[in-house]
């Protein structure tokens, strides 16, 4: 989430404030005190001009603390293979390991998948299925504000139908990609082909799922032009009471 250095803003304003009456001396060098005018002015500005910039404020805050909207999408790269398809082979048999990658939007903080990874095998059950190895890559794409990042993860142990175990653990769980942090967990156990209905063999399918988190960095912008604005007011309080 964003938030509104609300204290910085106010400063803004009371520096704002304190312009004017500087300025007001400067045109009365001799004056040792606020003329009637002035005292008028500060009234004024204390009973509506304040009120009225300290609801413009909160709304401005209100409206900055919502949930971020970010879209990523997601590809995944086995080393073995070079691609998102990695074929594993034995005596007893072929397994092949597929990343499915998304495109996701989301508003933050937000739990989110980042793809799934789908084995299939012709081993027959029971029997050892071929051992997994390398390292996968898993790399995120951020569409606005645009940016990308990858974290890489290493492949370990046996697939078959129905038997074996084989993990994916990632070396680093997050990255931080334009103020949004993407998180997935450390390690994640690789689903077996188990005996799908009526005996066939099914599909063993493991969702990366992780969060994203934060906001756009705020453009530092943004307050020098909400400064400018109350500069602008008052000045117009002042010629108003200079007539």
């Amino acid at each position: 989430m964003t938030s509104v250095p609300s204290a910085l803003g106010f400063e803004v304003l009371y520096r704002g404030f304190a312009a004017v009456r500087t300025a007001r001396s400067a045109e009365y060098p001799g004056a040792q005190a606020p003329d009637t005018r002035d005292k008028h002015m500060e009234i004024n500005f204390r009973k509506v001009l304040m009120p009225l910039l300290c609801a413009g404020f909160l709304a401005f805050s209100a409206a900055a603390v919502q949930a971020d909207p970010v879209t990523f999408s997601t590809t995944g790269v086995f080393s073995i293979s070079g691609t998102n398809v990695l074929v594993l082979n034995n005596i007893n048999g072929t397994t092949t390991v597929t990343f499915n990658g998304t495109t996701d939007p989301v508003n933050t903080p937000a739990g989110t998948s980042f793809g799934d990874i789908v084995v299939t095998t012709t081993v027959p059950a029971n029997l050892a299925g071929p051992a997994i190895g390398g390292n996968f890559t898993l790399n995120i794409v951020q569409v606005a504000p645009p940016g990308a990042g990858s974290l890489v993860a290493t492949l370990s142990g046996t697939l078959g139908f129905n038997t074996g175990i084989a993990t994916i653990t990632f070396t680093t769980t997050s990255i931080n990609i334009g103020g949004f942090t993407y998180t997935v967990n450390p390690v994640y156990t690789i689903a077996l082909p188990v005996t799908g209905v009526g005996g066939g063999a099914g599909t063993g399918t493991t969702t990366i799922q992780g969060t994203v988190v934060g906001g756009a960095v705020p453009e530092p912008a943004s307050m020098v032009l909400l400064g400018t604005g109350l500069l602008g007011v008052a000045g117009i309080v002042r010629r108003r009471f200079n007539r």
